[in-house]
């Protein structure tokens, strides 16, 4: 049977192993252009992806700002005082947050504590100030790391500055990798001073600490402690290298920033971005509470460092404004004003001559040029139906910054929210004009390659779309699994073949710090010392270096029957019960075993007491047949969801549940977990009364269930085949090099052979890119980073118009086709 890939909803799975697929491509054959902003990133600080990630400072909590919020006592997060004297001797050092006063002001009004030391050591008892960086600091031997501080006060005595070993002391320098003199001995009174160093390291830790050695006596006031490795294309203020370069690699076109939620913040405007806040010397940025993620940011990375950033990426810069709204307050329409002033000001920081007040503070501070702003998106998902979810009066925000915006910058192309969550097909409901809709979709490998043909029915004369954040959240595992990276990889695919409706897109998140993780999946995971790509980070390397300029149209033939499908329902299994977010109760005479959550047993009633999502508990009985009836009592105890009976339970990322009263106690359905995917069957209004107890009956006939609630019948259906495993293709022409290139995803467990037969072009060598692994539920760890990895090899075409490529089980395959 013949399908034209453009047209047809889906694709039957390659079932047969061995079998041939044609994947038939004229060369003239041609569809839309690439769009060359085809593909980008989009960059947020959550998971510690700025300080502590990809902006390099070592030192944390710098300007000793962290600790409680708003107005409560700050407190020495990150940093310890040692003093290991002889009894008897004195203390040797002790250590204070002190606020400003009018006789003792502090470094300066951005500043709200600093650290006062009072000293009492000597050269052969030194005390010591030792900062842990975030969660260790990296020393490798040869490597240079520049120092400053600021200092104020009267002090008799050296200062040593310090990378050093978990176990070193003051008094013992055997596990001291590097060491310089900050000061000289003598008094530092008066206002406050700068000082610099430079340490260069002779050993290798990952998890060293930074130390202020002292053996003088006197009183200091301390702020502004930074330590900087060498940074990506070394800039001043810049960004940590190895983390930088996997986005390097990513060759992306443009770079959306500075979220997300972190745009919004939470509680109060100070905690959104404001981007004047952000930029000139680091001591004169204030900070704030990154309360969306649980942290404070120095906003070392700030407005100035992401624009650039950006141009030493290649990539065009996309700014996201607040356009008055952060989680649980807001401004109202009628008095935004200073918001757009506020974007109006970046703007001109970004775009204006030097002879404009922002442009000349630009130059001020180290760039000349103008970035050039070309995109600029109109809030956050601020157009939700749900007003109290950061989306008030949406349009009527968006018009007056419009107006605004475009007096002043005609060219700049204005992004414009719709719903981001809980709807499949958002659309713009309104006649003001927009030139692309941000849409976010965060969802099932199924999901994603069953929307490969999402966008081929959009209206071409609408507004572009920009895919701004997606990711498989749901079924990717632990941190990232095959099964994920190729979900996603069709998607793009999809977004290829259309790339004149999908000019741009940008998965999401990219980072996350594993000692800090509040996401998961993420792209790039790393520690102080490591890095590591997801299999769906790879993704998003290769399919920028292999996007081509324009969609060459393919058809597959697939000449074989689909192999009859496989039953669901396993021939052994044990059944149990659960929660998602609420608490219930369950009676059982069984020996159970607790999988998940705070379960109590009390005799035949066993109880789920946390709010945890997706707890279970399984009876130890392991049934032995596929047909079987199970029973159970249950009772929803508190809380907005109902409960969960778990059966044909295999393992982990393999069962079933029927969810009574799921989706806030709307709703009843099946929702079946294969390989790690989750599926929904049968849903159905429904909810479940607090405190009543329920009798439950459960009949698995193979694939066939019923399920009684009481008395009444619930389901009677039959589970869920993923219709979406399979082989999925594309093509682009690539015109400076000429090369054809062939995308070629098998999401399925069967490999095949793909015949690529070309007409109107001569194959005269090829080469195939390929990621694979395993199994879909392989993933990539800090431990084993190129578990799935990229490989290359060269390829013989049978023929000018004719190349043979075998397609491994769960792959992503790129054919490049020299003329």
């Amino acid at each position: 049977m013949k399908r034209t890939l453009l047209s047809i909803v889906g694709l039957t799975a390659i079932s047969v192993a061995q079998a041939q697929v044609n994947i038939n491509i004229d060369a003239q054959n041609r569809g839309p252009r690439i769009s060359p902003t085809h593909y980008g990133i989009f960059f947020e600080d959550i998971n510690h992806a700025a300080d502590g990630g990809l902006y390099a400072e070592l030192i944390r909590n710098r300007s000793f700002e962290d600790g409680p919020r708003y107005g409560a006592p700050a407190d020495m997060q990150g940093w310890t005082v040692t003093a290991p004297v002889p009894a008897g001797s004195p203390a040797g050092i002790t250590a204070r947050l002190v606020q400003p006063t009018k006789k003792a002001p502090l470094l300066n009004a951005a500043q709200h504590n600093a650290l006062q030391l009072t000293l009492d050591a000597t050269p052969e008892a030194p005390a010591s100030l030792i900062n842990e960086g975030f969660w260790g600091i990296n020393t490798v031997q040869g490597r240079t790391y520049r120092l400053s501080l600021w200092l104020k006060g009267k002090y008799k005595g050296t200062i040593k500055a310090r990378l050093q070993g978990t176990q070193a002391t003051s008094t013992d320098p055997t596990d001291v990798y590097a060491e310089a003199i900050v000061s000289p001995s003598g008094d530092e009174k008066g206002a406050w001073r700068k000082y610099t160093a430079t340490l260069c390291a002779d050993g290798n830790d990952p998890k060293a600490h930074f130390a202020l050695v002292f053996d003088g006596k006197g009183t200091l006031d301390l702020d502004v402690v930074s330590l900087f490795p060498p940074t990506f294309k070394n800039r001043e203020n810049g960004m940590r290298p190895d983390l930088a370069n996997m986005l390097w690699q990513m060759h992306p076109k443009f770079m959306r920033f500075p979220g997300g939620c972190f745009v919004e913040g939470q509680e109060s405007p100070d905690n959104a971005f404001r981007w004047e806040r952000t930029i000139g010397p680091i001591e004169e940025r204030e900070g704030h509470w990154n309360v969306n993620w649980g942290y404070r940011t120095t906003d070392g990375i700030g407005f100035h460092e992401y624009l650039q950033l950006a141009e030493d990426l290649g990539a065009k810069p996309l700014y996201v404004v607040n356009v008055g709204l952060w989680h649980g307050g807001l401004t109202p329409v009628e008095e935004l004003q200073p918001w757009i002033d506020e974007c109006l000001n970046a703007l001109e920081y970004a775009n204006g001559d030097v002879t404009t007040k922002y442009g000349a503070l630009r130059a001020k501070n180290g760039h000349p040029a103008p970035f050039n702003i070309e995109y600029l998106e109109i809030g956050n998902e601020n157009n939700q139906p749900n007003p109290r979810e950061q989306s008030d009066r949406y349009y009527e925000r968006y018009d007056k910054f419009r107006k605004a915006i475009r007096e002043k910058y005609p060219d700049i192309k204005l992004i414009g929210n719709v719903v981001a969550w809980g709807d499949d097909n958002p659309k713009w409901n309104s006649p003001l004009p927009v030139d692309l809709l941000d849409e976010h979709y965060y969802r099932t490998p199924g999901w994603f390659a069953e929307a490969f043909h999402k966008y081929d029915s959009y209206d071409r004369r609408g507004p572009k779309i920009y895919v701004g954040e997606y990711a498989v959240t749901n079924g990717f595992g632990d941190l990232g699994n095959m099964n994920a990276a190729l979900g996603e990889a069709v998607y793009m695919m999809g977004m290829e073949n259309n790339s004149d409706i999908v000019p741009l897109n940008s998965y999401a998140p990219i980072f996350v710090n594993e000692n800090d993780a509040k996401w998961r999946p993420d792209m790039i995971r790393f520690n102080s010392h490591s890095v590591m790509g997801t299999p769906s980070y790879y993704v998003q390397q290769l399919m920028p270096q292999h996007v081509g300029t324009q969609v060459v149209r393919v058809e597959l033939e697939n000449p074989y029957a689909a192999k009859a499908r496989r039953q669901l329902t396993p021939k052994r299994c044990r059944v149990g019960f659960g929660t998602w977010g609420t608490n219930a109760s369950f009676e059982t005479t069984d020996e159970v075993d607790y999988i998940y959550g705070d379960w109590q047993r009390e005799g035949n009633t066993v109880s789920q007491r946390s709010r945890k999502e997706a707890t279970i508990c399984l009876q130890k009985t392991v049934i032995d047949s596929d047909h079987y009836t199970v029973k159970f009592r249950a009772r929803k105890d508190r809380g907005a969801e109902g409960f969960l009976i778990i059966f044909n339970y295999v393992d982990a990322h393999n069962y079933c549940w029927l969810n009574f009263g799921g989706w806030g106690n709307t709703t009843h359905a099946i929702e079946q977990i294969n390989s790690g995917g989750k599926l929904q069957n049968g849903m159905t209004q429904g909810r479940v009364e607090t405190g009543r107890w329920y009798d439950i009956t459960l009949n698995v006939e193979g694939d066939k269930v019923k399920a009684w609630l009481d008395d009444e019948l619930v389901f009677d259906t039959e589970l869920r085949h993923d219709t979406t495993k399979g082989v999925y293709t594309s093509a682009t022409i690539d015109e400076p090099s000429g090369e054809l290139i062939v995308k070629v995803v098998n999401t399925g467990d069967e490999r095949t052979t793909a015949a690529l037969n070309l007409a109107n072009f001569t194959a005269r060598s090829a080469r195939l890119i390929r990621l694979a692994a395993n199994d879909g539920m392989d993933e990539n760890t800090l431990l084993q980073p190129t578990n799935i990895h990229p490989t290359e090899q060269v390829l013989t075409p049978e023929s000018d118009n004719r190349v043979l490529v075998e397609i491994p089980a769960y792959s992503l395959n790129i054919i490049r086709v020299h003329p």
